[in-house]
Parts: C-alpha cells; structure tokens; sequence
C-alpha cells in the first residue's frame, strides 16, 4: 500500500514558509506553516510524523512570536502525539520534550518545566548518550538553574555543554555562542569576572565575524562588554 503523500503545492509552500524561517520572519511565515500543517491533518493524519512536526514547529513559531499560551498548547500535544505514535523515548518526542520544556519556564510555569527538561536530560543521556541534542538540554537546563539559584549545577551543566559544542561544532557555530552567552552571565554571577570578560571579548569578535559588525546580536553583545567595564 502507497503511503500518503503531500501534493506538490504544499510542499512548495512548506519550502516557502521555512525558508522565512530560517530568515527569522515569524510573523509573515505563521499563515502558511498553519496551512501546511492543515493539509497535513487532512492528507497524512494527525500522528504522521511530518503531521507531528509541524505542529512542534508552529509550537517554536508561536513561542518566537511570544505568544507563550499557544505555544505551550500546540508543544503539549505535539508530545501526546508522539508518545502515542513513537514511544516516550523517541528522539523526537525528546525533542518536542525539550522544547514544551523551555516554553513552560518562559511562560513562568518553572517547577513543571524544570522537571521535563530534568526527564529530558537523563532520557537523552540513556538514549543519545554525548550527542549535540543532549548538549542542548543540558545548556538550556543549567541556563535556568542558575537562574533559579541553583548556581553550581547550573554552571556545570553549561560548562559541559560549552565544552561538548566547542569541540564538536566549533567556537563559531551558533549553539556553540548561544551556550557562550549564557555561561558568561554565569562565570560573572559566579565571581570570575575576569574570566567573564574574556570570553564575551572573543564571543563579540566571533559574532562580529559570523553576523557582522552591525547585526542586533553583535550590538547586544558590545553592550554587554561595555557593562562589564571593557
């Protein structure tokens, strides 16, 4: 039996609509990825997996967008799909994990969060073992705990995830200088300014190279330093 396929029109559209994406147009790119993931229900059903995927990828769009309630919403059940169709362990139920995981602390609902990022961590550990999925849990999860005040764990997490990137992707790949960003507000909560310093120096001249001298990031990040004294 011929599995369902999406005719060409939307997939075109899906082109389309990730390529905006891709691009940082959120906004303009919602309708379509809305579109996409309706003909998706309808053709392939709603726990195919390209179905599912949609539905987590309009989940990440709305929390782009900051609308944090439906984010939440469209990750959840993203998750009970793949749960039902793939298994709780399935990389990408521990993607769809993950990211319910970060829209639950940004939306302040921080102990529920903080527990699926927990569950996420050690099932990505067990499943992916040292894996760049499994750095990105841990980034993000030590971001937060030191955020909450759980200083140490949080700042081993985000050395080892710091340190997992920059051997594996490079100093300039862009996990490599988001987890970078993150544990040089930690390094310099933790007392280690001069240590901080240095690290925001050659993050600002990565960004500097990668962006460009006058994109947002590398403008954010010069103020940074700025603040720090340098």
């Amino acid at each position: 039996m011929t599995e369902p396929e999406l005719p060409p029109e939307v997939v075109e559209l899906g082109d389309r609509v990730f390529a905006l994406l891709d691009e940082g147009h959120h906004e303009e790119a919602e309708p379509g990825l809305r579109e996409v993931l309706g003909s998706a229900e309808r053709l392939l059903g709603p726990d195919d997996p390209v179905t599912i995927a949609l539905l987590d990828d309009l989940g990440g769009t709305l929390y782009q967008l900051g609308r944090l309630p439906e984010a939440e919403a469209a990750h959840r059940e993203a998750l009970a799909r793949y749960h039902r169709a793939a298994g709780v362990d399935h990389p990408a139920s521990l993607h769809c994990a993950h990211n319910l995981g970060t829209a639950l602390v940004m939306r302040g609902e921080r102990q529920e969060g903080v527990a699926l990022l927990e569950d996420t961590l050690e099932r990505r550990r067990r499943v992916l073992g040292e894996h760049d999925d499994t750095a990105t849990t841990a980034g993000t999860l030590g971001a937060v705990l030191f955020s909450l005040g759980e200083s140490a764990r949080g700042l081993e997490l985000l050395e080892g995830a710091y340190s997992w990137f920059l051997a594996d992707l490079g100093r300039q790949h862009p996990k490599t200088m988001d987890v970078c960003g993150n544990l040089v507000a930690a390094v310099y909560e933790s007392g280690e300014r001069g240590r901080a310093r240095e690290m925001l120096a050659r993050l600002l001249a990565d960004y500097a190279e990668v962006l460009g001298e006058g994109h947002p990031t590398t403008v954010e990040t010069r103020g940074r330093l700025a603040r720090m004294g340098v």
